[in-house]
């Protein structure tokens, strides 16, 4: 086998074979069932070969590892109703019903969650009351967590379970975030990396567990400029240097000072530099080089170089690694989609069909940063380029319209804005095409009903039916429309040109919306009814029968149709833009 090759069809033999039937050796790790599962089910995941498993028998397999509360429980105190790790338990109790009840453990309940992601299930169908409640009272004084109710160590892994079925169940009332900070900054060390508890030797994998926790809590920003400048929470610049030291002399990554590299801390050091926004600082062709000479012959990975026989956990991690390398032929994953994990894996494509509006989303960090590879800049240059160009549109509309208002009253204002508002408003289009190709995070859902609402407005309306041009509507429109997004777009522009966006800015972009989506709304309905007998009577954009197409269409009925839509629609994306409000001023404040 050549060293310097990846064999991705030998690693999809192996993790075919994990997920069918895990050798003898792991029978004594049966406790563990559901986290050897999430190892088998990710690696196939990240290969690409979901399709090689039954997703809804898996589903269900899952489900059955859920522990439920009875009839006459009281929840929140008592029980952890998570998932049990397996289907037994070393020591079962006397008289106990279910043989999973006395060990849901944080840590198989954080991979329940993740299979069930990676598959598709809707986690909307489990009981998230009763694990929430239950997974706060699991939170200690000090912001840390046991990992079940009946005792057990507390350290910063469980912390980030927590966090990350928090985050999965888009759901934070299971914990209190500022607790658990306090807990997290009190187990950096001295010198900069992150020990598992307080006053402990720093360690690769606690510090991946403090960082992605932040990061899943919003502490964290998702590219390194923002982190150097704004972060007050920890210490980055210590930070990254542990953790740019703990790269060695053949490319991997050591998990403690003076220890030998290990294929798992490419993952688990490499997942910190992914969500600080400092990958591009490693020497990526090292690192792939040591990774491949991890390779087993008989497909999966190994802990160390040259080793023979893989184990399903360092091939997971193997895999992970090259992941966030970008490897062809695995799937890539999405640091700033918000997530996870020890290895929290899914694939774009799957995210789109499972997250609508936020997700908790999912997959493990990557996606290269800002500042990071060519690629990243190039789309930051664009991005920057488009939102400051079409800034200046509206700032155009905005300044005739307040000039022209000023000086010949409302009924010339379309006259003197016409041209720069169709230019402004068409270039929305792109913004449709951007969520398409995942060049930003709005959900086309979202943005598709108000580009579409507009681009109507602007074309099928004011330019096609000249009568609607002076109606003191117009004003209105123009004004809410231009306000609106001269502070959107200058925000978006900034964050892309540089990285960030002052606070006054921030709370600009997600609050004037209140008063000026009402207005912009108004405008927008009395328009288009004011337009409706016009468009009666001029029969314009209809198309009668009988014709070549055997088609009919009436575009004053269409244009009743939209009127209708903006029943339920209004108050829906109303809604939309207050949850987006709470969310960005909530993380910034805990910023």
């Amino acid at each position: 086998m050549g060293k310097r090759d990846f064999e991705r069809l030998r690693h999809v033999a192996f993790f075919d074979a994990m997920a069918t039937e895990l050798p003898d050796e792991y029978a004594s790790q049966e406790v563990n069932h559901l986290t050897l599962a999430y190892f088998a089910v990710g690696g196939l995941s990240l290969l690409r070969e979901l399709d090689r498993i039954n997703k809804d028998e898996i589903a269900k397999w899952i489900l059955s590892f859920q522990v439920h509360p009875e009839a006459n429980d009281d929840i929140g105190v008592g029980l952890f109703y998570g998932f049990c790790g397996s289907r037994s338990t070393q020591f079962p109790l006397p008289n106990t019903k279910d043989p999973c009840c006395d060990v849901s453990h944080l840590a198989s309940t954080y991979s329940a969650l993740a299979i069930l992601k990676i598959i598709g299930y809707d986690l909307a169908n489990i009981d998230c009351k009763a694990l929430l409640l239950s997974l706060k009272k699991l939170q200690q004084p000090d912001g840390s967590f046991m990992p079940t109710h009946i005792g057990a160590e507390t350290d910063l892994r469980f912390v980030y379970c927590a966090a990350a079925i928090c985050s999965m169940l888009d759901d934070w009332t299971g914990m209190d975030k500022l607790k658990a900070e306090e807990y997290i900054l009190n187990c950096q060390s001295y010198d900069g990396g992150f020990g598992m508890v307080p006053g402990s030797e720093s360690h690769g994998g606690g510090t991946f567990c403090a960082v992605a926790a932040l990061h899943l809590m919003g502490f964290i920003q998702v590219d390194l400029a923002s982190n150097l400048r704004d972060s007050s929470s920890i210490n980055i610049c210590m930070l990254l240097e542990w953790c740019l030291q703990r790269q060695v002399t053949n490319g991997g990554f050591q998990g403690r000072r003076n220890k030998p590299n290990d294929t798992c801390y490419a993952f688990w050091v490499g997942g910190v530099l992914k969500i600080l926004g400092a990958y591009h600082l490693i020497d990526r062709c090292a690192l792939r080089g040591f990774l491949l000479t991890c390779q087993s012959p008989y497909g999966g990975f190994t802990k160390f170089p040259d080793d023979r026989i893989p184990d399903i956990y360092h091939s997971y991690y193997g895999l992970a690694a090259l992941s966030l390398l970008e490897e062809d032929g695995l799937e890539p994953l999405h640091v700033d989609l918000g997530i996870l994990s020890a290895a929290l894996i899914i694939s774009s494509t799957q995210f789109r069909s499972l997250v609508r509006a936020h997700p908790g989303v999912f997959s493990l960090l990557t996606a290269a940063p800002a500042m990071a590879g060519v690629g990243s800049a190039l789309r930051r240059l664009y991005l920057s380029v488009y939102n400051w160009v079409v800034f200046f549109g509206w700032a155009q509309v905005l300044y005739y319209a307040v000039l022209t208002l000023r000086e010949s009253g409302h009924k010339a204002v379309y006259a003197a804005v016409e041209k720069p508002l169709q230019f402004a408003q068409t270039a929305a289009i792109m913004e449709i095409l951007h969520g398409l190709v995942g060049l930003v995070r709005s959900p086309v859902s979202a943005t598709l009903p108000q580009i579409g609402s507009r681009l109507f407005l602007t074309w099928g309306v004011l330019w096609s039916f000249p009568e609607t041009q002076s109606h003191l509507l117009v004003t209105t429109l123009v004004i809410s429309w231009s306000i609106t997004e001269i502070i959107r777009y200058s925000f978006f522009g900034m964050k892309e040109a540089f990285g960030f966006a002052p606070s006054w800015l921030l709370w600009l972009r997600y609050s004037t919306f209140m008063l000026l989506y009402p207005t912009g709304i108004s405008s927008e309905v009395g328009l288009i009814y004011i337009a409706l007998p016009y468009m009666k009577a001029s029969e314009k954009y209809c198309l009668r029968m009988p014709n070549k197409w055997n088609f009919s269409y009436d575009y004053f009925y269409s244009s009743i149709l939209a009127l209708l839509i903006y029943v339920p629609g209004s108050p829906h994306m109303y809604r939309y833009m207050l949850s987006q409000r709470k969310k960005a001023l909530s993380k910034a404040k805990a910023a």
